[in-house]
């Protein structure tokens, strides 16, 4: 079983350690596998193992409860299927090029008993030919497509992997630190933790630092905006149709 889910409170810390086993990251989407199959000279994989030395991501709950025929896991370039879904989750944070722990799948398969949208900009394969430059079409549409996403849906997730950098992920951050939908687990060991810290507490912005934790509070988000969960994420009753 998973560990206790942290609480937390706007602006202030989630207690609890990091998680103490090791897990492997669930088996890829549907839509992971199709870009594998896609996979063309000159790409690398960002869908690869990441070995979670530092035992990031617990393990998940025993039985998982099983999809809802609702929920839709959206990758790029397909366009963001938000407006099926009352509510949505855009999973930002951690990529580094598939150097990151694979936190986005772990994190869709604990969401994916909702019948809610969840955007993943971790696409299966990314062309290394693609110059970050706003220029080449192929980078724009990968940016263009996480902004439309960051924008439309209803909560914004953070995972930093502390051995990253993740300097994209801190310009997100502080692009929408004052939105009222956003979330963040950031562990003291990542490099610029006093920095997220102290913006999620100037802002308002429920913070925690384990991966359970940000669990917990993306829950909180989603109860926020009358989806009908209990403190555990379990489904109560159904939500109205989307407008």
């Amino acid at each position: 079983m998973a560990s206790k889910q942290d609480t937390a409170a706007q602006g202030t810390p989630v207690s609890g350690g990091t998680a103490s086993q090791h897990t492997t990251p669930p088996k890829p989407s549907a839509d992971a596998e199709d870009a594998a199959k896609d996979k063309k000279p000159g790409t690398v994989s960002i869908d690869q193992d990441v070995e979670d030395k530092d035992h990031q991501l617990p393990p998940h709950p025993e039985p998982l409860p099983p999809q809802h025929p609702s929920f839709i896991h959206c990758m790029p370039p397909k366009n963001p299927a938000i407006t099926k879904n009352k509510h949505s989750v855009f999973l930002a944070g951690s990529i580094e090029m598939g150097n990151a722990v694979q936190w986005q799948p772990h994190m869709v398969k604990r969401l994916h008993h909702l019948p809610i949208t969840v955007c993943n900009p971790r696409r299966g394969h990314w062309n290394t030919s693609i110059i970050p430059a706003k220029d080449d079409m192929d980078f724009k549409t990968q940016v263009e497509w996480e902004l439309k996403a960051l924008d439309d849906v209803t909560v914004v997730c953070f995972f930093f992997d502390h051995n990253t950098r993740s300097p994209v992920t801190m310009l997100e951050l502080g692009l929408l630190a004052e939105k009222h939908k956003v979330v963040v687990c950031c562990d003291k060991r990542f490099w610029k933790s006093g920095n997220i810290h102290i913006v999620c507490g100037k802002y308002g912005i429920p913070y925690c630092e384990t991966f359970e934790g940000l669990v917990g509070l993306i829950m909180k988000e989603l109860k926020k905006n009358d989806l009908d969960v209990d403190e555990n994420g379990k489904l109560l009753s159904e939500p109205s149709s989307a407008d």
